[in-house]
């Protein structure tokens, strides 16, 4: 029994000491979060974590304590040779997770969840951002991790318990079934109805702080697993479903078509540009940086501005479905990774090539990215460009090819589509790494610097094309449509959940643009989703099919929008703007408010409610 027991603290011991290492590691590695804690919420990083190490550390010693009763029974010296490989495969694996924690923390603010694991599981998405990182400092702490390893596994293989005691073996069963069951214990975390989740290690009101104490393997571990409870049964059950169907109803009762006129002609081409991170906050019209995008500021001189967008997600697969489906995000999935459900969406792209448009997409990237490709074939792009379109020298980024280089081939391909048609073009340069092929606007490696350098170029870019444009014979009778596909923390470094990182512009301009409404703004406040009834309608098209979609220009709609962040929802109305955590169960905007004082609140649950009832149901 003593070894057993032998086995269960050094065991421990080299686990807990890992972890604690790993603790410290992302603390340094954020430091200019890091000097914003409290001494106590610093030490409380190390403390609160410990239940989740605890939980992780007890996962993994379940195949040791077997092999370890193997080896007992059969007097065989198995556990020295079992750590030699199990060990430094298990701390590699733990490296990885590590890593890819600390840059997706870096970008989304956020650990590493299930949905960001599907992201850098596609390559061009791993290594495009892994260029806004250190590279170089990621492999070490690989290597440092598989050393660990290695050196556990010599450790832990010279200890006593290694050898078999010999004697009465079926007298070592019953500490077998007790040390398997603190090891479950340890796994649980607790012997009530509820196991242990991420919660128990929530001790601040410092959002970063709860963050570091979180165990990195765990949380990513326990997303894995838990994903199965969000393709097979709504999580997001606030209450009877009678009751929310009748709260959403409310909010699509006018389906009036708008008064409104935005085209002087019938039957406009139309340019839809898709533009990455591109936040109200680079832009000045929207409350933004002053001098950041001078070339939008141009356009939306020109044009119609939307001044209360909100994105519905905060990846570039949820703002396009959003815009060309009318549906909206979803947090923790995402309806484009199925294809058996993203087919039974309606699309914008469909319904104007039943009406006589030519279609084409251009992203000058990876279509097979976020299942883009199955998307975009199945709802009716006739031609699409890619990056193997492009000439091997002309992809130079990371993402593939450079926003200008993109638009002069957009220039191209508008040119030879017959009449009228449908182009829509999806910028990526502003994307991490934000990498630029022009020397950097704001100089300097910080990354904040580098994504407003990025911003500033595809600005640049969009005032070239349209100059580019304007001397082209079909601009006449052409729109132009720009929104973002989502909004970023920076340049202010916000969290994902509040309200202005999804505060996105909406602009449409261009030769067929009513002249009465050049440089008016809309106030109304809608969504991504929005776009797809607005547009139709202005076409006079049928838009029934888009449920979730409210035309933007019908005075007597509803005024809101919903937006999704990591296991969380936001909403935006004339008289309440909150953001709520479901794994909390508490507001997380605004800050240190009870949920009894937002009336939109029972709104917002019943409309993610049954949001994600009907993405189960496709």
């Amino acid at each position: 029994m003593k070894r057993w027991f032998s086995l269960t603290i050094y065991w421990f011991a080299v686990f807990i000491l890992f972890f604690l290492l790993e603790k410290g590691i992302f603390l340094l590695y954020f430091f200019h979060k890091t000097l914003q804690l409290s001494f106590s919420d610093f030490i409380g990083v190390f403390i609160h974590g410990l239940w989740l190490d605890i939980s992780l550390a007890s996962y993994l010693i379940t195949l040791p304590l077997l092999i370890f009763l193997i080896q007992l029974l059969a007097e065989k010296k198995m556990i020295p040779v079992f750590f030699k490989f199990y060990l430094p495969i298990v701390f590699f694996i733990m490296g990885l997770l590590f890593v890819g924690d600390l840059g997706i923390y870096e970008n989304w603010n956020t650990k590493l969840n299930m949905r960001a694991i599907q992201n850098i599981l596609n390559p061009k998405e791993m290594f495009a951002s892994a260029g806004s990182s250190p590279l170089w400092l990621y492999i070490l702490l690989i290597i440092a991790h598989v050393f660990y390893g290695w050196y556990a596994a010599q450790f832990l293989g010279r200890r006593k318990f290694a050898i078999a005691i010999g004697g009465i073996r079926w007298l070592n069963i019953p500490y077998f079934l007790l040390m398997s069951g603190l090891s479950f214990l340890g796994i649980r975390g607790a012997i009530g109805v509820t196991p242990i989740n991420e919660s128990s290690a929530y001790f601040s009101q410092n959002r970063f702080a709860n963050h570091a104490a979180i165990n990195t393997t765990w949380y990513a571990m326990q997303s894995m697993i838990n994903i199965k409870l969000y393709v097979s049964a709504n999580p997001y059950n606030f209450m009877k479903e009678e009751q929310a169907i009748r709260l959403v109803a409310d909010l699509y009762k006018s389906k009036n078509d708008s008064l409104i006129n935005v085209f002087n002609t019938e039957k406009p081409n139309i340019v839809f540009i898709q533009i990455e991170s591109y936040g109200a906050d680079v832009i000045k019209e929207l409350g933004g940086l002053e001098g950041l995008t001078p070339n939008l500021s141009k356009i939306i001189g020109e044009g119609l501005l939307f001044e209360n967008i909100y994105a519905s997600g905060f990846r570039t697969d949820q703002g396009l479905v959003s815009i060309l489906s009318g549906f909206p995000a979803q947090p923790n999935v995402s309806i484009i990774w199925n294809t058996e459900k993203h087919e039974k969406l309606p699309s914008i792209t469909q319904k104007i090539k039943q009406a006589g448009y030519n279609t084409q997409l251009i992203y000058a990237g990876d279509i097979l990215f976020s299942n883009m490709k199955a998307y975009a074939i199945h709802n009716g792009f006739e031609k699409i460009i890619t990056e193997n379109d492009f000439a091997i020298s002309d992809r130079a980024s990371k993402w593939g090819v450079y926003d200008g280089v993109m638009f002069q081939r957009a220039i191209k391909e508008i040119n030879e589509i017959p009449l009228p048609f449908f182009t829509y073009l999806i910028t990526l340069t502003s994307h991490e790494p934000y990498e630029i092929p022009t020397q950097p606007k704001f100089p300097g490696q910080d990354v904040n610097e580098q994504f407003k350098s990025a911003c500033y170029y595809t600005d640049k870019t969009l005032g070239d094309f349209f100059n580019e444009a304007k001397k082209q014979s079909w601009y006449a009778n052409t729109v132009f449509i720009l929104c973002a596909d989502h909004g970023h923390r920076f340049p202010y470094n916000r969290e994902t959940y509040m309200p202005a990182v999804h505060h996105i512009p909406l602009i449409i301009t261009g030769g067929a643009l009513n002249d009465k409404l050049r440089g008016k703004r809309i106030s109304s406040i809608g969504s991504q989703t929005d776009i797809a009834s607005t547009l139709l309608h202005q076409l006079k098209i049928n838009a029934n099919d888009f449920i979730w979609s409210n035309d933007l220009l019908n005075p007597s709609r509803k005024n809101f929008a919903y937006y999704s962040f990591d296991d969380g929802f936001g909403w935006v109305s004339k008289n309440d703007t909150i953001a709520y955590s479901n794994t909390f169960r508490c507001l997380s905007w605004p800050y240190y408010s009870n949920d009894s004082l937002h009336s939109s609140l029972d709104t917002a649950r019943a409309y993610l409610q049954s949001l994600y009832n009907a993405y189960l149901k496709y």
